[in-house]
């Protein structure tokens, strides 16, 4: 199977609907095969197009704190020293 890139929206509209499709196919398998194709093209199309910049590190801590239903007193953080 030949590596496609994908160009323009429409294409990459195109790529989510068939990875919908083929999520559940057996491993091994061509549709597997296809899937993996598709994902790594969707992947550089989103890489280029819908770039995802890292956050603050404070910020990043905030959003894993939250996440894991977390407060600043928490007894499970370490105490500042």
């Amino acid at each position: 199977m030949e590596t496609k890139r994908i160009a323009t929206e429409r294409e990459y509209n195109d790529a989510l609907t068939r990875i919908d499709q083929l999520f559940d196919a057996p491993s091994g398998s061509q549709e597997a095969l296809e899937l993996d194709e598709l994902a790594l093209a969707v992947n550089q199309y989103e890489e280029k197009h819908y770039p995802i910049e890292e956050p603050d590190p404070v910020e990043y801590i905030k959003i894993r704190m939250e996440e894991m239903s977390m407060k600043a007193a928490d007894p499970r953080l370490p105490s500042p020293q």
